[in-house]
């Protein structure tokens, strides 16, 4: 459909844009699957070691970004360029049709920057001829379940019994904005 380039937007608050080896460690500071309230779990747990899939050449990870079909950006505070969260948009599902993720460090949660971003993420999706965005997220994770209705996304279906974080599995919410 396009040529996947990560490009570069802009918000009143922030800049969403590609990342680097520094960014990702600062945003992925944290186990996030540990504080979003799935499966009851609401602890910041830092990690021993700085996980980085980034790497130290940008450049070449975001040339992969580009051959996988997927966007990365990393969403930084426009007042001083610090690294706050991460939105990537790949899995194209059928033709004009993409999934997104997103992960905002817990130090910026409830501050309304997610949203922000994903706006711009959205409209520069359907500038480039998206007709449908998905969002997934796992029962229990009320925040991005209201992340989702903020920006129009609707409840599609539920999926039973597909992630186990601990002992139990428990159940994903599809939800789609069409465009």
């Amino acid at each position: 459909m396009n040529s996947y380039i990560t490009t570069y937007l802009e918000s009143d608050r922030l800049i969403i844009k590609k990342g680097d080896s520094n960014s990702y460690k600062k945003v992925y500071e944290y186990d996030l699957t540990k504080c979003t309230g799935i499966d009851q779990q609401n602890e910041l747990v830092k990690f021993d070691k700085p996980i980085d899939f980034i790497g130290q050449n940008s450049e070449s990870y975001y040339e992969d970004c580009q051959k996988e079909k997927m966007f990365d950006w990393y969403i930084y505070l426009k007042e001083n360029n610090f690294p706050i969260g991460n939105i990537i948009a790949d899995r194209e599902i059928e033709e004009f049709s993409i999934e997104i993720s997103y992960n905002m460090h817990p130090d910026f949660w409830n501050k309304g920057y997610i949203t922000e971003a994903l706006r711009e993420v959205v409209d520069y999706l359907k500038l480039i001829g998206y007709k449908k965005i998905i969002i997934h997220f796992y029962e229990g994770n009320e925040k991005s379940k209201k992340v989702c209705e903020k920006l129009g996304f609707k409840y599609y279906k539920k999926i039973n019994k597909l992630y186990k974080p601990t002992d139990k599995m428990i159940d994903e919410y599809e939800y789609i904005l069409y465009l």
